[in-house]
């Protein structure tokens, strides 16, 4: 018996370390994607080739003819992740979220890995059936990724010491923490590159977007699948129903938790679209300003909460418009200094509207110092230099370079080469030298273009 224990074991170190090697070669070649000048295609195609074989690998180490001896529980715990891969919710950037996590865990625990890797196999394929003919990439990466999840983490269970079919929290409590960290390790890493191939975004933006939200309710699901597992194994099926109760509130809870978002989401859009209704030329600047500062913000690598206080600022830097009058703000000719001292306010009163805000406070410095300039000589209280937050350095160069690659009523827009020019000239004196810098490498990287909006 002890002489069968070890051979396991060693089966399962092998596994481990044989996927260790794998991955150390696909984050190599992730890395070197981004050092050489390798196209977008072909970085998807190798990344797509290296998650399939390391998948294909943990289906023919996990092959168990076994699940034909355990038929009624291989059917059940299918039918269950299906269902929870059915009811995702999806993240911002593109990502899902299930709560399939505490379907997989539990059959880990109860099934073994290699019944498990079939499992979620057959739900992978299952769930990207209608899609994977019109997506195929994407398909075959979800697929892949299902496997090498329940495939590492379970190995690494069993490899610490967990045995399938009995679950002792005191004795199991290293091997199930085990499970739970490589699961969202290999899930948030390989989730992250895939959508950052894809999207040519950072995959730090990525990573921030979508798993700061998703990281919390996926080790609180954590717990639900280790009680899954003890109520199959002491109850049986009938207890598997009851226990659909409390996951169906966790996934509830958390479809709430994202439409919250989304309605924040739709407010400042709704008050951006109020105030571009004052002036027609001004159509779509506040969307062109956000994309605009959000991109220089990640060529700064600037951290996601600092992006996504400033998207809001960018959104409403010019709400404070809605004080000023139409024949102001529409006047085809020159301002006088008194129209001029009206304008000069609405950073102000933008400020004003947005820091009574709770979930806008913070943007609200931006707003109201995105007219500063370096050398101090701008409105309304004539910051210099550091002074400035950084937010309102940035929205200033994304708003100078909207302004004048548009149309406005006394001009036509300029062109990208003219426009880069007057700003770079500007540098030090109107905006932040570093600001320019990252506007200029966004550019020269093909990431903002004047048709961009």
């Amino acid at each position: 018996m002890g002489q069968i224990l070890k051979s396991e074991a060693n089966i399962f170190g092998s596994a481990l370390n044989f996927n260790y090697f794998f991955m150390k070669i696909l984050f190599d070649i992730i890395r070197n994607l981004r050092v050489n000048t390798m196209n977008k295609s072909t970085s998807k195609i190798l990344f797509l080739f290296f998650v399939v074989i390391i998948a294909i690998y943990f289906l023919f180490i996990s092959w168990d003819n076994t699940i034909l001896q355990n038929l009624t529980s291989f059917l059940l715990f299918t039918f269950l992740a299906l269902m929870a891969e059915i009811m995702s919710i999806n993240l911002p950037d593109g990502a899902e979220v299930t709560v399939g996590f505490a379907i997989f865990m539990a059959s880990i625990l109860v099934l073994g890995t290699r019944i498990s890797v079939w499992i979620a196999l057959i739900v992978a394929l299952l769930s990207e059936i209608k899609r994977l003919l019109r997506l195929p990439y994407n398909s075959l990466l979800n697929i892949s990724i299902y496997v090498i999840m329940v495939g590492i983490s379970g190995y690494v269970y069993e490899y610490m010491g967990g045995a399938p079919g009995q679950v002792n929290l005191l004795k199991d409590i290293i091997p199930i923490l085990s499970l739970i960290f490589t699961y969202l390790v290999v899930n948030i890493v390989l989730i992250t590159i895939g959508i950052s191939i894809i999207k040519g975004e950072p995959i730090i933006h990525i990573f921030s977007s979508n798993f700061k939200w998703a990281l919390p309710n996926y080790l609180a699901l954590a717990p639900l699948g280790v009680l899954l597992a003890i109520i199959y194994i002491n109850v049986g099926s009938l207890g598997i129903f009851l226990f659909l109760v409390p996951l169906l509130i966790a996934r509830h809870s958390f479809q709430l938790y994202m439409n919250m978002r989304k309605i924040y989401l739709e407010t400042i859009q709704a008050l951006a679209t109020a105030i571009e209704a004052k002036d027609p030329y001004t159509r779509g600047h506040s969307e062109r300003v956000a994309m605009y500062s959000s991109i220089i913000a990640e060529e700064m690598n600037l951290p996601e909460d600092f992006l996504n206080t400033l998207n809001f600022a960018a959104l409403l830097h010019d709400i404070g418009k809605i004080g000023i009058p139409d024949e102001i703000l529409n006047k085809p000719g020159k301002l006088s200094e008194e129209e001029f001292d009206r304008i000069r306010i609405h950073p102000i009163l933008g400020a004003n509207i947005v820091e009574k805000i709770d979930f806008l406070a913070q943007a609200s410095s931006y707003i109201r110092f995105h007219h500063e300039r370096q050398n101090g000589r701008g409105y309304p209280e004539g910051l210099k230099g550091e002074n400035i937050p950084l937010g309102a350095a940035i929205l200033a160069v994304a708003d100078a370079f909207d302004a004048m690659t548009s149309d406005r009523p006394y001009r036509r827009a300029w062109n990208l080469d003219d426009t880069l020019h007057e700003i770079e000239s500007n540098s030090g004196i109107q905006f932040r030298p570093e600001v320019v810098e990252a506007l200029k490498n966004a550019v020269k990287k093909g990431r903002i273009r004047i048709d961009a909006g």
